[in-house]
């Protein structure tokens, strides 16, 4: 029942972005009872945390594994490789994201620095790759702010982009982006 309730928030998340849903309209559209929303969670906030948390996990996930993919690709492709892997990841979880945009509230940084703080040393790898003349401090400093840069450049394309506008070739045009500010640093 507690997963059937989350995926149903989730639909209606998706359904009618940016808008949390009440309980209640979670209640019908789960086909179930208020009680039975309230026996596993307290109020929707907690149910969209949980559906956050789970965001951030496999956001995590994605970026971990498009970084290993990228570690022995060439430059350009690898920052294109790092981009579409997060891009993808937001874009799987955009109903959840354009809840915590929308809202006023800091979710969304939250999530990202639970999201970054593990990956950070995998992060390290291509500036440390390509830039050897940095020391240890430079390279974090690098790292700090390419991982900020990477976080807006790929929530943009996945939540914010234009009906008009070629992913593909937003994606290219975030990857050089970073690649020029790991690369010129």
């Amino acid at each position: 029942m507690r997963k059937h309730l989350l995926m149903s928030t989730h639909e209606l998340l998706a359904r009618n972005p940016p808008v949390r849903p009440s309980t209640t309209a979670l209640a019908e559209h789960a086909h179930v009872s208020i009680g039975t929303v309230y026996r596993y969670f307290p109020d929707i906030d907690a149910i969209v945390d949980e559906l956050r948390m789970t965001a951030v996990h496999d956001i995590t996930t994605s970026l971990s594994t498009a970084i290993g993919r990228a570690m022995d690709q060439e430059p350009a492709v690898a920052m294109v490789t790092v981009v579409e892997g997060l891009t993808a990841a937001f874009e799987k979880h955009a109903a959840v994201l354009r809840v915590s945009y929308t809202s006023g509230e800091s979710e969304f940084g939250m999530a990202w620095t639970e999201i970054e703080g593990p990956l950070r040393p995998l992060g390290r790898i291509i500036p440390a790759r390509l830039r050897p003349d940095l020391d240890d401090a430079a390279i974090d400093d690098l790292v700090f702010i390419v991982m900020g840069a990477t976080a807006s450049l790929c929530s943009r394309i996945a939540l914010l982009r234009p009906p008009q506008s070629d992913r593909d070739k937003l994606v290219s045009v975030a990857a050089r982006m970073l690649l020029a500010a790991v690369e010129d640093a």
